[in-house]
């Protein structure tokens, strides 16, 4: 594989969310408790309070507060990280752990995985995100994005990440 087929494949899971994406984040939560799916560089930028790293395996543990979670790229066994990423996020919520999240995943809306996600708000990206690799390249997926919001605040949502695409209500 060449460095350019690299950057535009899911074989590395670092994809760092970019400051812009971020910062919305934060106006919305206000802050950021927990970022579990995380490592010591991505915090550069995402600055939460708490974050895990691969080696702490994020989906072993209960997830509280306010959480952002961009999960790494690729599969783990047979099923996408994006699912299990995305239920874990789901069943955190649903079980009064959190008291607010943002999940970013991609945009394949035709995936059993994300059908749990229509229960919530959804900024769909107008745009690809260009994320960020560990030596600070341009890493553009080959799907769009989704911004999913977990909590009470859906029209701080929607008025805050409106920028980046069309908001759909929760059903």
């Amino acid at each position: 594989m060449t460095h350019i087929d690299s950057i535009h494949s899911s074989n590395s899971p670092e994809w760092f969310t970019p400051k812009i994406y971020v910062e919305a984040v934060r106006k919305v939560l206000r802050s950021i408790d927990l970022d579990p799916a995380s490592c010591q560089k991505a915090q550069a930028t995402i600055k939460a309070r708490r974050y895990m790293t691969s080696a702490d395996n994020g989906l072993e543990y209960p997830w509280d507060g306010r959480v952002f979670v961009n999960p790494p790229y690729g599969k783990t066994g047979s099923q996408s990280n994006q699912a299990i990423w995305s239920r874990k996020m789901v069943q955190e919520y649903e079980a009064g752990n959190l008291s607010e999240g943002i999940l970013l995943v991609n945009a394949q809306t035709a995936e059993k995985w994300f059908q749990p996600l229509w229960h919530y708000a959804i900024c769909l990206t107008d745009h690809r995100i260009k994320f960020v690799s560990p030596v600070g390249e341009p890493k553009q997926p080959t799907h769009g994005n989704a911004f999913v919001y977990f909590g009470p605040h859906t029209d701080l949502f929607g008025e805050i990440f409106s920028q980046f695409g069309r908001i759909v209500e929760p059903k």
